[in-house]
């Protein structure tokens, strides 16, 4: 049976109009165990058109599966607002008691996820310069047009 699709590009009759057994299946696990198992699942299930099926654009399959991993990734989102919403809630009460310590872990917590994070390494350079200019010498016109070099040298200590 072949398919008809809608204006949009969706199969609304015929084969991909809706999800079989096996596709259910495959779903219902995803959503227990999380869509970095699909692989795995698929495997587990011997369903072995898996990533024919996800890669056909309008089949009901691949709307399900596409609709679930957007469930999935505003789960996350809301997962991260959550626990940056505990994160402050910690850093007040650690702040109104005193610890400190707990408060500063909860700020430096708060600032790796919002995407403030302070550089792991800190590199300083130092050059000094020393030189002596000579100007009771003569100007020589030749020499006076010439490139002149420094060296340097490297000290230790500071």
């Amino acid at each position: 049976m072949s398919s008809v699709r809608d204006s949009s590009g969706k199969i609304v009759k015929g084969t991909g109009a809706k999800l079989t057994p096996l596709q259910e299946t495959f779903i219902n696990e995803v959503r227990k165990r999380g869509l970095s198992e699909a692989n795995k699942i698929s495997k587990e299930l011997n369903y072995t058109s898996y990533h024919r099926d996800k890669a056909t654009i309008g089949t009901a399959f691949y709307h399900k599966l596409h609709n679930l991993a957007a469930e999935i990734e505003a789960d996350i989102a809301v997962s991260k607002g959550m626990n940056l919403d505990r994160l402050i809630f910690i850093r007040d009460r650690a702040l109104e008691e005193g610890d400190f310590k707990t408060a500063m872990e909860a700020i430096k917590i708060i600032n790796d996820m919002s995407g403030h994070k302070a550089p792991v390494k800190v590199q300083q350079t130092k050059v000094d310069i020393k030189a002596t200019i000579d100007l009771t010498r003569p100007v020589d016109d030749n020499e006076a047009q010439a490139y002149l070099d420094i060296d340097y040298t490297e000290e230790d200590g500071d």
